[in-house]
């Protein structure tokens, strides 16, 4: 079935996201979750569905050149080819609405242009979400408890920024950030893929734009662990961006230590930008159930 034919209603809520995460975590299998938004579409669309005229004479590509940081320079068929690949390769997908959507974007860069995209390339991923579900599951106590319970790395410029929020806001907590790795651009993949070996985590928020589209599922791969495409959440954080509306901890109520063990890593190589290779220790991922037919 077409991504074009599937509804709304059958897009995974942040609940049962968080639900799916959980169960990988407790299980220590890998999850990869990716988001695609106007900003991705248009990467993806580039030579193919838009001209090298159309796309840099986008409002995205204008941006990236006027200053505002998305971590690419357009074009780049390289993270366009990636991106396809790591489409293929991510256990949940999210998208925008094909009705009432919240993004405030252009109506040509979302769903239309994904439900094009995914047919083209013949993408069915094994499960689809709502592309803000970033910003949507921290309002749940379950998403806060995911960060008490077990390890976590930060991927991003705010990283640091980011984890000093967390352990200042959310003490109650005791959440266990063990790493923060600075990302600023594409051409810092494969260094950020070794890196992220070093850091003994069970889950990775990633905060890298477009270029989270291609982290995550290498992550989860490379090292069998949980990793997510975070988006912008991390910054909209320490600008104190009214679209979060985060779950806060009661002092009152504190949570109940739970200590997680550590798990193996996998061996892995980056020879370039294009490709990873690895030899996964984990159990496979489990791609059973799927939101197509």
């Amino acid at each position: 079935m077409s991504l074009a034919n599937i509804p709304d209603k059958n897009l995974l809520t942040e609940q049962q996201v968080l639900h799916r995460i959980d169960k990988a975590l407790s299980e220590k299998k890998p999850l990869s979750l990716i988001r695609i938004g106007d900003g991705e579409n248009i990467v993806l669309s580039q030579y193919q569905f838009l001209n090298e005229k159309e796309f840099m004479n986008t409002y995205w590509a204008k941006q990236s050149r006027e200053g505002m940081s998305k971590g690419v320079t357009l074009p780049n068929v390289s993270l366009r080819n990636q991106m396809i690949r790591a489409l293929r390769k991510a256990d949940i997908v999210g998208v925008c609405k094909s009705h009432n959507d919240e993004m405030l974007a252009p109506e040509e860069f979302k769903r239309k242009l994904t439900n094009k995209i995914f047919d083209h390339h013949r993408i069915k991923p094994a499960d689809l979400c709502y592309v803000f579900v970033n910003r949507k599951m921290v309002s749940h106590r379950h998403f806060w408890e995911l960060l008490h319970r077990y390890r976590v790395l930060l991927i991003s410029k705010w990283s640091w920024i980011f984890k000093d929020y967390v352990n200042k806001n959310y003490a109650s907590l005791r959440p266990r950030i063990v790493g923060c790795i600075d990302f600023n651009d594409f051409k810092e993949i494969p260094a950020v893929l070794k890196k992220a070996g070093q850091y003994p985590f069970d889950i990775a928020l990633i905060s890298a734009g477009v270029n989270a589209v291609v982290l995550a599922p290498a992550i989860a791969e490379l090292y069998g662990k949980v990793a997510l495409d975070f988006g912008k959440t991390m910054m909209f954080f320490l600008k104190g961006d009214k679209r979060l509306k985060p779950w806060k901890p009661n002092a009152s109520q504190p949570f109940r230590q739970q200590s997680g063990k550590p798990r193996p890593r996998a061996l892995y190589s980056t020879n370039n930008r294009d490709s990873w290779s690895f030899q996964p220790k984990d159990t496979p991922i489990n791609r059973s159930r799927s939101t197509f037919p």
